[in-house]
């Protein structure tokens, strides 16, 4: 009979240190469980929260520049395209997207150029312009064979030296427009 008093306070003991763990574990769980439990219990609103729309301003700071810096910045953007119709004239790069659009964007910048240029500058920049109008007609067309490309990509290097040798923002600082002063004035008054 005392074994049997063992045997059954063995077993309760052993139950009860099991009850005793589960309820550790239940605890546990509830306290830290997964997310998607948590979630069910939490309340949710019932208009979606809106988010404010950010209010932008944009302003216009190309009247503010000198026409120097102007040219500046236009000269940089056309070597950066013209560096990139080099580039895509390669004997490795055969993308024809790149090839047209790097075209047309330097011929853009050598327009813009010409715009910033007094009338006898403007008028020298033309036969290059001209040149490079018939190029990028080619490019643009894709009217050229893959064999045409290396002597594209000298015409286009030469073009480049040339316009670095007549056209250097050093070269022809005296000769260009004179800042429009109306639009200078108005954005003196506007600050």
């Amino acid at each position: 009979m005392k074994q049997n008093l063992r045997n059954f306070s063995a077993n309760n003991m052993h139950r009860r240190m099991l009850g005793l763990l589960s309820a550790i574990c239940c605890l546990l769980f509830i306290g830290t469980g997964c997310e998607s439990f948590q979630k069910k219990f939490i309340r949710k609103s019932k208009k979606p929260v809106e988010r404010p729309t950010p209010i932008v301003n944009f302003q216009d700071y190309t009247h503010a520049m000198t026409p120097m810096d102007r040219y500046r910045n236009h000269t940089l953007m056309f070597d950066y395209w013209n560096g990139e119709l080099v580039d895509a004239l390669g004997p490795t790069s055969s993308n024809s997207k790149r090839i047209k659009r790097a075209s047309a964007e330097a011929l853009q910048e050598l327009k813009t150029l010409q715009g910033i240029l007094q009338e006898d500058q403007a008028a020298a920049l033309q036969p290059l312009i001209d040149e490079r109008q018939r190029l990028d007609a080619q490019i643009q067309r894709e009217t050229y064979m893959p064999s045409q490309r290396d002597q594209m990509r000298r015409d286009v290097e030469a073009q480049t030296r040339q316009f670095e040798r007549q056209f250097s923002w050093r070269d022809v600082q005296d000769h260009l427009k004179p800042q429009d002063t109306n639009a200078a004035t108005s954005i003196s008054h506007a600050n």
